[in-house]
């Protein structure tokens, strides 16, 4: 399944990623680098069954903001991401969870998370992934979700 479908509801931050990091992706790999991605299963917090615009505005509400620097992910079945988000206790915390969503269909996204370094604060550790916390990550979005009566189906879907 692609995303092409509904391409209104993908913001101009997401918009922008999609075009611009798979060229830059073939750059910055002949330099050990990446500007892409693809999402590991162990990431996966749960299917939401809400639009992607209605998931938006409940990552808001819960004091997640869009992420502009975060490298595309991909989906292991070929999706792109529909967003990046990060919540933070401080603009400049030192942590922060980082949840990227795709869609999974017009009423439903899925989500995925880990805990790492801020990229504000700690850039080199950021980009190389030290510290990165997959499972951490996705305990807190799972617990945070609850917290606002988001229910979700945690059936992994691969």
């Amino acid at each position: 399944m692609t995303d092409s479908g509904n391409a209104a509801a993908i913001d101009r931050i997401t918009a922008l990623r999609r075009r611009v990091c798979p060229p830059l992706h073939n750059v910055a790999t002949q330099f050990g680098g990446y500007v892409q991605c693809t999402m590991h299963p162990s990431e996966y917090v749960g299917t939401v069954d809400r639009s992607l615009i209605r998931f938006r505005s409940d990552l808001r509400s819960m004091g997640f903001s869009p992420e502009p620097v975060a490298a595309l992910k991909c989906h292991r079945d070929g999706r792109q991401s529909a967003g990046s988000w990060v919540h933070r206790r401080s603009p400049l915390a030192p942590k922060q969870l980082h949840v990227t969503v795709f869609r999974a269909s017009d009423s439903a996204v899925e989500a995925y998370a880990h805990w790492e370094h801020s990229w504000i604060r700690h850039p080199i550790k950021h980009y190389r992934a030290k510290g990165w916390n997959t499972t951490r990550g996705v305990t807190t979005m799972r617990s945070i979700l609850q917290a606002h009566d988001i229910s979700f189906r945690d059936a992994a879907p691969y």
